[in-house]
């Protein structure tokens, strides 16, 4: 059955269907036709899945353009007053607020979010199906390969869109497309570079979630729900999606990569600036939302405040050399320099330690501990510290502690093999929350 509204529109099959794709879209009536042309080419079975259309408030031929796959698709449709127009004169797009709608006119058990203007290659849909039947271990989520994305690199000329696929896309099938451009590095998914580094297993990567894209990703519906869904906090462009993969991914959903659920973004106009003013809105909200709360978020802050910006390579070297330097001190207690350190401190003063490790001194003091290891936070938890201090999985880059929370902070030398790279800004951190600084390590005797 497909139907508008709700209401049916004609259509046929009675069927339950294995997929909903929920595809959101505002005033980009041709775009979305080039969508749904690629969905009704699908190597799955037409009555295997539905498409909800979500519309953000269009003004265009949308709904024209969905009526008229009835017969051809089983369609919902859904729309929502376009509230972006009231945010002023740059329009704050509600994706997420869409996306969402869209999710909940959903019956399959696994929903395929794909952008508009976003072509489905054709085994798209059933290459997401086989990521989730058994034998694939159950909660996962999977991100599907994107070609034709707009590269960040824009000013290098190996990676500009190629010439002639704006009109290929709209005279070739997408398999004709991929056959042409496929070797293009500007035609190359631009996460394709970090998914090599990993041997196309995002199991192997630290942070998998940064390369969660909801342009062309599949979740199963009881995780996307169980989680809330996408955060309708977020307006505008960018990492909404990746807020969802954090979530997912704490939630126990690991994250997947199928380079055979692939697609192709069609070329269109964007605007740069709108776009990038809402992914530093984004970021700020998503770095506040989870008040910095283990070290790949404390790095990715540090990322985004970067002069050249951004960067998918950047996160994850950084996070590999948290990764590594944890592997060589781990065992490294410190209670030593630490009740060295605790000696002239004030019985009532408030303390904040840096690399605090799984031995802590008896002090009377009840101090914020920080470490970058994960275990040795589960151990000082494990042990009873937590019901006199605040223990916290934190480098020290960012704690979200408010400024001079404490009257000293002690930096320990488990944080000597990261000091060459982050030393600068955890002692700049150090300085922000604490009156006095103390640096416990023979080779950097200052603060």
């Amino acid at each position: 059955m497909s139907e508008i509204d709700g209401e049916s529109a004609g259509g046929g099959a009675d069927a339950a269907p294995r997929i909903s794709v929920i595809v959101p879209t505002y005033n980009r009536a041709e775009d979305l036709r080039l969508t749904l042309e690629s969905l009704c080419a699908q190597t799955l079975p037409v009555d295997r899945y539905e498409v909800v259309v979500a519309d953000d408030g269009s003004r265009d031929e949308t709904r024209s353009v969905v009526e008229s796959f009835a017969g051809r698709l089983r369609c919902k449709y859904h729309f929502q007053k376009d509230l972006g127009a009231q945010a002023g004169p740059v329009r704050d797009n509600g994706v997420t607020r869409v996306r969402n709608a869209g999710a909940r006119l959903a019956t399959a058990p696994l929903l395929v979010f794909l952008d508009c203007a976003t072509l489905a290659g054709p085994d798209l849909l059933a290459a997401h199906l086989r990521a989730h039947t058994p034998p694939a271990v159950p909660g996962r989520a999977v991100a599907g390969y994107v070609y034709g994305y707009p590269p960040r690199k824009t000013d290098d000329p190996d990676y500009r869109c190629p010439p002639g696929l704006a009109e290929a896309v709209r005279t070739l099938t997408p398999q004709q497309v991929a056959d042409r451009y496929r070797d293009e590095p500007g035609f190359r998914d631009p996460r394709h570079g970090e998914f090599e580094k990993v041997g196309f297993d995002l199991r192997n990567r630290i942070f998998p979630e940064e390369l969660f894209w909801s342009s062309n990703c599949s979740v199963p519906a009881a995780d996307f729900w169980a989680v809330g869904g996408f955060d309708e906090d977020f307006r505008g462009w960018g990492l909404d999606d990746v807020d969802l993969g954090y979530r997912l991914v704490r939630n126990g959903t690991a994250i997947h990569l199928s380079l055979d659920a692939w697609a192709i973004e069609s070329p269109h106009e964007r605007d740069g600036a709108v776009n990038l003013a809402g992914f530093h809105r984004n970021a700020r909200s998503f770095f506040d939302k989870y008040q910095f709360a283990e070290p790949p978020l404390e790095l990715g802050w540090l990322v985004m405040q970067s002069p050249g910006g951004p960067a998918l390579a950047t996160l994850e070297t950084l996070n590999r050399q948290v990764a590594d330097w944890t592997h060589q001190c781990a065992g490294l207690t410190v209670a030593a320099e630490l009740a060295h350190a605790f000696e002239p401190i004030a019985p009532d003063e408030r303390v904040a330690v840096f690399g605090a490790g799984a031995v802590v001194p008896a002090v009377t003091q009840s101090c914020v501990l920080a470490d970058f290891d994960r275990q040795v936070v589960d151990r000082l938890l494990a042990d009873g510290a937590g019901a006199r201090h605040d223990v916290r999985h934190n480098l020290g880059i960012q704690t979200a502690l408010p400024d001079k929370a404490v009257d000293t902070v002690v930096i320990t030398s488990r944080l000597d093999g990261l000091w060459s790279a982050f030393g600068s800004a955890i002692l700049a951190e150090a300085h922000r929350i604490g009156t006095r600084v103390s640096v416990l390590t023979a080779n950097r005797r200052h603060g």
